[in-house]
């Protein structure tokens, strides 16, 4: 009895299927490594400056994750602790259309009692492009931009960081403790042509899985 693969034309078959197999394997591997190098964070060992530079390359590389939803600028997404230090239940999740509030957070009636820490979360998209100044003058607060605070303790006094018009960065606002200060809690920048201002309600865009109803 003939074998199957004694055919000239048969084993060809076998042979070009074999290789669209490994081509198709081959693929899937760098695909899988590609989305594993756009995630996996900058080393910690590595100088801040290099993981500075790591995580703006990576964050510029993120981009692609902000959906068509996010193409205007709506605020970001605000999570408020009943604990300091983003500890204790979450008693309020809401969309702030800008970070600028006193001391009284402007909370909404019916809530058991007042926050006492919170995050505000999202993604910023530059207007111009070069090297920004971020403020946070509040006590307790700090400001990260693709993972690295960029304001607040823990980061340089005059430290700025570059960024590219037209770019979405992943951004966090903290304030582990609220306090009864008398300075505002505000989302500021100083710009590439010298003006400081808060953040404008444009600029700022939601994280892809959160609320989508702007409470300001």
């Amino acid at each position: 009895m003939r074998n199957f693969f004694d055919s000239p034309r048969r084993k060809l078959l076998l042979q070009r299927t074999l290789i669209v197999a490994a081509i198709g394997v081959g693929a899937l591997l760098f695909l899988r490594g590609d989305v594993i190098e756009l995630f996996r964070p900058a080393s910690p060992s590595a100088p801040p400056s290099d993981r500075m530079a790591a995580e703006l390359l990576r964050a510029d590389e993120r981009a692609g994750i902000c959906s068509a939803a996010n193409a205007v600028g709506v605020g970001l997404r605000g999570e408020y602790f009943s604990e300091p230090s983003l500890r204790g239940e979450v008693a309020l999740v809401r969309v702030d259309g800008v970070v600028d509030f006193d001391s009284s957070m402007d909370w909404p009636p019916g809530l058991a009692a007042r926050p006492a820490s919170v995050r505000w979360s999202g993604w910023v998209k530059p207007p111009l492009s070069g090297g920004y100044r971020f403020h946070a003058d509040a006590p307790n607060m700090k400001v990260l931009v693709a993972r690295n605070v960029v304001a607040g303790e823990g980061a340089s006094p005059d430290g700025t960081v570059d960024l590219a018009a037209g770019r979405f960065y992943p951004i966090e606002i903290i304030v582990t403790q609220l306090t009864s200060s008398d300075k505002r809690i505000r989302l500021e920048w100083t710009a590439p042509h010298g003006a400081r201002y808060v953040v404008s309600k444009a600029l700022l865009h939601l994280p892809s899985d959160t609320i989508a109803t702007p409470q300001n």
